[in-house]
């Protein structure tokens, strides 16, 4: 369509330039005030708009596959009628950790809260807090099943108890199988083991609950010690905080006295002497709990955790009510999150272990001794519990099947990264740090 004359002051093609830029102009002004509204169709010039007509970002458009200005140009001058679509349903929704709020990790999921938030334009709105803060940590399995929370973060061997599989999706003793942390979540997305993870809650342990693996975090060092240790004569009979599960089965196989609590509790458990040794998460974590103020003895390579991968627990009636897409932020987010938490544990780990050494902690690397006689202690519970519990068996063959097929070649080609290493920092690895 053409305009009639130079002194014409409106077109129909200016009025749709006009109306584009009202509804725009609309738009982020109600995006500002973070309101909500259902779609309309705008038939008019004067600009009564509800929402954003072309923001990609907009998931409830389903017609722009990426064009940010009129959801119905294709690019001619069109006169169609424009689709302003405001964003749906916000969920408000509770989020509890198991770790305090000084953990690096309770940071993380604050960061993925957020994530959210931006990627929903604030459909997704979580409320992070801490252990402790709603229920127990060792009660978020229980509070998202029943709904008091609707998403917690802990990890699945805190429900050992529960089934003593759990412990075979976050940290198994040696990594189940001889598994990596890098393998053992490929195993989860490649390997089938994120439909054994479903079935372990759905089926065995018998909760409303979906799983997603989120913030891998190990291997967790050995540990902190009173005195030094040189073989494992020295740890049989010793009052150690473990972790719950299969890590502390295998302490107590190995002859350790091993004793499951929250971190909130070890610093108090040490002053009383309760304990005289203990183990949390990485040198980050055991730093802001203050693990470093009551021991200097600090054991890095940890065989009971040679992989540690935490999870976000969602109860499936929340979960189902949730749009497709915001349930693929959710998944998006997460994944992204797991890479957030691989970057981070380099970074700050390394800085805490240097901090350390400043300290005057003595830093030790596990006595070899331990590797063999820890191996054999797992193989014999692991074998025990095979024998009892047939998803047990059934998980862990699964882990077996998908190590046989790929460690060979990862083991081959991380030695190359071993012996770069060595070559370039030759006095300050190998040796105790």
């Amino acid at each position: 369509m053409t305009s009639k004359s130079a002194n014409t002051v409106e077109t129909p093609r200016g009025a749709s330039r006009l109306l584009r830029l009202l509804a725009v102009l609309f738009a982020t002004a109600m995006i500002a005030a973070a309101c909500t509204g259902d779609a309309v169709t705008n038939d008019n010039a004067g600009g009564d708009s509800s929402s954003d007509s072309g923001d990609s970002g907009d998931s409830g458009d389903s017609g722009d596959s990426g064009d940010s200005g009129d959801s119905g140009d294709s690019g001619d001058s069109g006169d169609e009628e424009v689709d302003v679509v405001q964003g749906g349903e916000t969920f408000e929704f509770q989020v509890q950790t198991g770790v305090p709020a000084s953990s690096v990790y309770h940071a993380e999921i604050v960061e993925w809260g957020e994530r959210l938030n931006r990627m929903s334009n604030g459909r997704l709105q979580a409320e992070v807090v801490p252990s402790g803060a709603v229920v127990g940590a060792l009660e978020i399995l229980d509070a998202v099943d029943s709904d008091i929370v609707p998403v917690g973060m802990a990890w699945s061997n805190y429900w050992t108890g529960k089934n003593p599989t759990a412990a075979l999706f976050s940290n198994p003793p040696v990594g189940s199988t001889g598994l990596d942390q890098s393998s053992s979540l490929a195993w989860m997305y490649d390997g089938g083991g994120l439909e054994l993870y479903q079935r372990l809650y759905t089926e065995e342990i018998g909760v409303n609950v979906k799983p997603l693996p989120v913030c891998p975090m190990g291997p967790d060092p050995f540990g902190w010690f009173s005195e030094p240790i040189t073989s494992v004569a020295d740890v049989q009979g010793l009052p150690f905080r473990s972790p719950p599960g299969l890590p502390g089965l295998t302490f107590q196989e190995l002859g350790v006295d091993a004793i499951a609590m929250p971190g909130g509790d070890i610093v108090p458990s040490a002053q009383s002497g309760i304990i005289d040794g203990a183990e949390w998460i990485s040198p980050a974590d055991d730093r802001a709990l203050g693990l470093s103020d009551v021991w200097d003895n600090y054991y890095l390579q940890g065989l009971h955790q040679s992989t540690d991968i935490g999870e976000l627990l969602f109860n499936m009636d929340w979960w189902d009510a949730l749009p497709d897409d915001l349930k693929e932020m959710i998944t998006i987010a997460t994944q992204a999150t797991i890479v957030d938490c691989q970057n981070v544990s380099i970074t700050v780990n390394a800085d805490a272990v240097a901090e350390y050494q400043e300290q005057g902690i003595n830093i030790y690397n596990t006595p070899p001794e331990f590797y063999g006689a820890f191996i054999d202690a797992w193989e014999t519970v692991a074998t025990d519990l095979a024998a009892e519990d047939p998803f047990f068996a059934e998980v862990r063959e699964s882990q077996q099947a998908y190590a046989d097929r790929v460690m060979p070649f990862r083991l081959t080609i991380t030695e190359l990264y071993q012996q770069i290493g060595e070559n370039y920092y030759p006095e300050k690895v190998g040796e105790n740090p």
